[in-house]
């Protein structure tokens, strides 16, 4: 019937034909280097490239950069876009976001792009957030990334399963970010490994710091006034190590009073640093003189530093440097390693090439934060010269330039952590000398990065551990053990001694007694005829 006819199930398309053919793409690994092509240009930074069908997209530059493509086509370079800091690239490869400074914009993958005419207008951009929607989501993420980055897929034998069923009982009551921050931090203890960080989000917190001003000196009360008791040496080449009071132009000198600061005296102040309240890299007016009086007072401008950290651990290195040359009669040197990043490689080369001729060195390893795995490090501790060169009126030099050939000796202690674990590891296996001190931290398994959580927090996945080079684990919890256990007793430090260093020097100048240094001598010139 016609009703039927309505009613019935319309009949099933015919499939429709792609008019082009599906694509399949298939690499041949062998000669795949013979077939590879540079593409033309001149030396430079070139960083996140994409591919398009006839070229390629790329950043090149210094400071500002410039988005960049070259036509595979034509054979040519072209511009993109200028001053780019980054960009993405559409899933149809046909447009293209970019940031420049703050501004972002949508744009052609074209050559001759203008950011400025394309700019996303954000200034009303909001995004709503459920906190509690959230949190359950970031708290499913962190487990996720712990299960799945952490170097034992067997999470050192912890149910994981059972870890976040019990730990997620306590969700319903985070009523902070930090709660959740605190949940964190049990379940990271759970794995007990080294490296597990918790970090909060951006933002977080809301108290906004105030840098108080510091004169990088010791200040004492005397006379019902303040004394410069000490003043710390600086480098003031470099602005985190500068130390207001020997900065060119300021006539201030240990045992000097401060008078006044910024007009207001120092008289009857129960704390001095009260004057310098948010005067950080303020110029502030000092008031200062030989003796607690007015009479023949000067004023003295100074830009006070936000923190003397620096400062006073580089008072502490010339201390001890001072201690060892004055123990060993000049005999021996000292190095000390802050950490195994940046900082501590500056150290090392700064104190290892002015050292290099001292009969042995201590190289001190205490507070040792850690950072890069030290092998460069100990590559240049262990260097031994290949050969002499002999030149006239001269002292021969050797190749390479700068090695040293003397006993050496390692300070400890347990705030060595991390890579400062690993240089005395190292330094033993090397049997460069002995460790003195106590035992290590004991952390190293180490971090390679892993995804932030999504409101921008971390928990960070240890994705490497520490073996010896018989498949042994070593390190790792349980650190390194000195040869010659030395406590470093806080009152014996307080008093101005220093007995882990003490006994470097002793063991040092006993081992120089034994085997003294041998001079390099010039031997005749024999001439064949």
């Amino acid at each position: 019937s016609d009703e039927e006819k309505v009613n019935a199930p319309a009949p099933a398309e015919a499939p429709k034909k792609d008019d082009k053919a599906a694509v399949v793409v298939k690499i041949d690994p062998v000669g795949f280097e013979n077939r590879v092509r540079a593409i033309p240009g001149s030396p430079g930074n070139y960083g996140a490239l994409e591919g398009l069908p006839n070229g390629v997209l790329y950043l090149t530059g210094s400071g500002p950069q410039t988005l960049k493509f070259y036509n595979i086509d034509d054979r040519k370079e072209e511009t993109i876009a200028e001053n780019v800091g980054g960009y993405d690239i559409s899933a149809n490869r046909e447009k293209l976001i970019v940031r420049s400074g703050q501004t972002y914009a949508i744009i052609n993958a074209k050559p001759g792009q203008k950011v400025s005419d394309s700019a996303l207008n954000l200034s009303n951009l909001e995004m709503k957030i459920d906190p509690r929607a959230e949190w359950n989501q970031v708290y499913a993420d962190a487990l996720r990334i712990l299960r799945d980055w952490f170097y034992d897929p067997n999470m050192h034998g912890v149910d994981w399963k059972a870890i976040g069923t019990k730990y997620g009982e306590l969700l319903p009551y985070v009523s902070h970010r930090a709660d959740l921050d605190y949940i964190f931090g049990e379940i990271a203890g759970e794995l007990t490994s080294g490296h597990t960080y918790v970090s909060s989000p951006p933002g977080t917190s809301k108290v906004e710091r105030v840098d108080n001003g510091l004169l990088g000196a010791e200040i004492v009360a005397d006379s019902g006034l303040f004394r410069i008791q000490h003043i710390f040496p600086g480098e003031n080449w470099q602005d985190d190590f500068r130390s207001p009071l020997t900065e060119p132009g300021v006539r201030v000198k240990e045992g000097d009073y401060i008078l006044a600061v910024d007009g207001a005296s120092t008289k009857g102040v129960d704390n001095f640093y009260r004057l310098l309240e948010n005067k950080a890299d303020r110029v502030v007016t000092l008031l200062v003189n030989s003796s607690p009086t007015a009479t023949g007072a000067r004023e003295e401008k100074v830009r006070p530093v936000k923190k003397e950290t620096n400062l006073r651990y580089l008072d502490w290195v010339q201390s001890r440097r001072a201690m060892v040359d004055k123990l060993s009669g000049g005999r021996i040197g000292y190095i000390h390693l802050p950490n195994t990043g940046a900082e501590g490689n500056r150290e090392l080369f700064k104190g290892f090439y002015p050292q290099v001729d001292k009969q042995a060195l201590i190289i001190d390893d205490r507070y040792n934060g850690g950072g890069f795995i030290p092998d460069r490090m100990i590559e240049l501790l262990e260097r031994q010269p290949l050969n002499y060169w002999a030149r006239r009126n001269v002292k021969p030099s050797a190749t390479p330039a700068f090695s040293h050939v003397g006993p050496k000796a390692m300070l400890i202690n347990g705030y060595s952590s991390s890579g400062g674990d690993a240089l005395p590891f190292y330094f033993r296996e090397r049997k460069l000398g002995t460790l003195i001190g106590t035992r290590t931290w004991g952390g190293l398994i180490g971090l390679s990065g892993n995804p932030d959580l999504m409101d921008g927090g971390n928990i960070s996945a240890p994705q490497f551990r520490f073996m010896d080079t018989s498949g042994m684990w070593q390190v790792e919890g349980v650190g390194v053990a000195p040869d010659i256990e030395v406590i470093d007793r806080p009152e014996l430090i307080a008093a101005g001694q220093d007995p882990s260093l003490e006994q470097a020097v002793k063991l040092l100048l006993e081992e120089l007694t034994k085997n003294p240094p041998k001079p390099v001598v010039v031997p005749p010139v024999k001439v064949e005829n």
